[in-house]
């Protein structure tokens, strides 16, 4: 347990770009999920602002994180997020209690 990795993401989105950001979001979701190492990763958006994508993901360790970062499939997403986000993501690390 002491190993996961568990984030918490935050990615304003300007809101003109957001209906070319969720299908991709979600495409990438879905690789991610089967991704070994990968326990959890869930895909969410604030309510109160629906251009703010939030996702919580936990990964077995460190070194499976580090695997998922370098996989073309995330690697392309941000690169479409580039010059579609309304500030930098905020990324929180986390851990179980």
């Amino acid at each position: 347990m002491k190993n996961k990795i568990i984030t918490n993401a935050a990615l304003q989105i300007n809101p003109d770009f957001i209906n070319e950001v969720l299908p991709l979001a979600i495409q990438t979701r879905n690789h991610i999920l089967l991704e070994e190492g990968c326990e959890n990763f869930v895909l969410m958006r604030k309510k109160e602002e629906p251009s703010t994508i939030v996702i919580f993901a936990v990964y077995t360790s460190k070194e499976t994180y580090d695997w998922h970062l370098e996989q073309d499939y995330v690697k392309t997403f941000f690169a479409f997020l580039s010059d579609k986000l309304a500030a930098v993501p905020e990324v929180t690390y986390l851990e179980e209690i």
